[in-house]
């Protein structure tokens, strides 16, 4: 069996230690201590919560666009973040970025046996196969569920997606695409019928039930749908911004045009992507 200690150590043979790590760490100690910054002091795990998902944010519209630069500097946001909170932690005694550190270097070893030990594997299939049953073995006397593990302030549209991703590996799921599409098609039917009906409690779990389907059907074709939505949100603003500039050049207001106005100006914006 392979040493993995070992194999990381050659790893980091030759490399400098990351000073820069150690740096942020001093410098974020500094802002929280008694002659640190009144602001960071004043911080809690509930009031850094909005600043967290702000950052995860920025570096997902950074990467969108593939711009480097603001990818290097949401990543050292997003890396303050960690270490901020750590210290936070290890404030109240409960763990520090070392403890951190130390506990995701083991779970990563311990979750890729293929890698630092002697077990085969046959292509990304088995890969996640094994590390579902290994977080499972970790996880044993902490769940009790199969959907156990999934964080409930996920947005709902991720969540469905964990929801299925978890029930598709225990084969709960439609075997043929073409089950996925009957489906999509009665849920439909059966939301027409309780809008057509005024029902918007009944149609409330109607749609629930049309995206659920939806987002299967992204997940058996490989697609993110939370992915594919924001895409189309930018091509929307994008249309619309440029059915805007159009409007200025005429001198027009946007509730001066009729609908066929509109859409005819739609068509042009569509029109000019291609």
């Amino acid at each position: 069996m392979k040493n993995s200690k070992e194999k990381i150590n050659n790893q980091r043979s030759g490399r400098e230690k990351l000073k820069e790590f150690d740096e942020l760490v001093e410098i974020l100690a500094a802002l929280r201590g008694d002659k640190g910054c009144e602001w960071d002091r004043k911080q809690t795990f509930e009031t850094m919560r909005p600043h967290l998902l702000e950052e995860m944010y920025e570096l997902f519209d950074a990467l969108d666009r593939g711009d480097k630069k603001e990818m290097k500097e949401e990543l050292g946001d997003l890396l303050m973040h960690m270490v901020f909170l750590s210290r936070m932690a290890q404030e109240k005694g409960w763990f520090d970025i070392q403890g951190v550190l130390k506990e995701i270097n083991a779970k990563l070893v311990r979750r890729h046996p293929h890698v630092f030990g002697d077990q085969r594997v046959e292509g990304v299939a088995d890969i996640l196969k094994n590390w579902e049953e290994i977080k499972k073995q970790e996880k044993k006397e902490e769940r009790e569920s199969l959907l156990d593990g999934i964080p409930e302030a996920l947005p709902a549209m991720q969540r469905a997606y964990k929801i299925q991703g978890k029930l598709s590996r225990a084969g709960f799921e439609w075997q043929e695409e073409e089950g996925i599409w009957e489906k999509l098609h009665e849920e439909l039917d059966e939301l027409k019928v309780e809008l057509d009906a005024g029902e918007k409690e009944r149609a409330v779990g109607e749609m629930g039930d049309v995206l659920f389907v939806l987002v299967h059907l992204a997940m058996k074709s490989g697609l993110d749908p939370e992915r594919a939505l924001e895409k189309t949100n930018k091509k929307v603003i994008s249309r619309i911004k440029f059915m805007e500039k159009e409007l200025g050049k005429a001198k027009e207001n946007w509730e001066n045009l009729s609908l066929e106005e509109l859409n005819s100006l739609w068509k042009l914006a569509k029109k000019a992507e291609s």
